[in-house]
């Protein structure tokens, strides 16, 4: 590290780990949900809550509950972003943009992100609008298109956004997005065995278990697998079979809220057909997988699939671009990562 890259010292941080992730590969459709229903279990079963005008949160500190203002929470993350890009880069970082998927992106989640910024000495130059940036990375779209969906499927988020691109300027704004947070598998039998996941919430983290060790059974190439549901408590009368799971029936699950994701958002809109949309940009480690692209294909035909730049990485790229060449050293931070630090209570 440089001489010169002196660093300050920071407020001392709540340890927060990263949960152990799912083994997948980035373009597994049997895994594709995966990391998306740990963090949504977390975040469920951990939840925000508000007392004398501030939000907070409990994280667990040496085996105990430990309660944090949701801003300290939020500092702790970026200062362990900050931390991680002067160790790269072997300068002080004082400066970020951040990376905001559209379901972040409200007045209560920026203020808390600048207050938290604040907290440890950074300045936070600009925030990035995933959906919009996305499009507006590839600008060129044909003459005569105006509406545009920005489709992501990533490790942890389902989100669709419908654009609209004004003709006389190419001016871009969001008329509709839904996000969908979780697993398909884990609610489908959820809600199958009749349980509310804040009211049974260790329950769900055993069926959370059983459903991803179904997967790597679905995955290693045999035919079926079934989930052990002998933790739930036995019901007189009821005989509780474990329920059976194939390839194909894995498959439509994803696909199906694949499919209600989109359709949600353009209702969302106010429009009833998939139609009104003229073309769709990629963005997400998933979106290049086979079936996924075939399902978009059959949604939307004769559309054009935007995918000429990397699907999965083209958005932190051109971030870290335009982080370098308009605001100098700042560091890139994109706001999915702390869903993997959001604590496991």
């Amino acid at each position: 590290m440089a001489p010169e890259a002196k660093k300050k010292r920071k407020p001392s941080a709540i340890p927060m780990e990263a949960p152990n992730l799912s083994p997948q590969s980035l373009n597994c459709f049997i895994h594709c949900f995966s990391d998306a229903g740990q963090f949504h279990l977390n975040r469920t079963l951990c939840r925000v809550w508000f007392d004398s005008g501030h939000l907070y949160l409990n994280v667990p500190q040496h085996g105990k509950k430990t309660t944090i203002s949701l801003v300290r929470f939020y500092a702790n993350f970026l200062a362990m972003e900050q931390a991680k890009n002067e160790w790269i880069t072997g300068r002080v970082i004082t400066e970020a943009v951040i990376d905001l998927p559209r379901s972040y992106n409200d007045e209560s989640n920026r203020s808390i992100l600048m207050s938290a910024a604040d907290a440890i000495g950074v300045r936070i130059r600009r925030v990035f609008d995933r959906p919009l940036f996305a499009a507006s990375v590839y600008v060129q779209f044909q003459q005569n298109v105006q509406k545009v969906l920005v489709f992501e499927l990533g490790s942890s988020v389902l989100c669709s956004s419908l654009l609209e691109i004004r003709p006389s300027d190419r001016n871009i704004t969001v008329l509709a997005s839904k996000t969908f947070y979780g697993c398909p598998l884990l609610k489908f039998f959820g809600e199958k065995l009749g349980l509310k996941i804040q009211e049974h919430g260790r329950e769900f983290r055993v069926l959370h278990a059983e459903c991803e060790r179904v997967k790597n059974v679905l995955a290693s190439g045999k035919p079926n697998g079934k989930v052990d549901v002998s933790f739930l408590p036995r019901r007189p009368g009821v005989e509780m079979l474990a329920p059976l799971v194939d390839l194909d029936m894995l498959t439509n699950l994803n696909l199906d809220w694949i499919r209600r994701n989109i359709r949600q958002c353009l209702l969302q809109a106010g429009e009833t057909s998939f139609n009104v949309v003229e073309e769709v940009v990629l963005v997400g480690v998933f979106v290049g997988n086979p079936v996924v692209r075939t399902t978009l294909e059959s949604l939307f035909p004769g559309r054009r699939l935007r995918n000429e730049l990397d699907p999965g990485t083209f958005v932190r790229t051109f971030l870290r671009l335009s982080a370098s060449t308009i605001y100098g050293n700042a560091m890139v931070v994109s706001m999915d990562h702390i869903d993997r630090m959001w604590p496991e209570i």
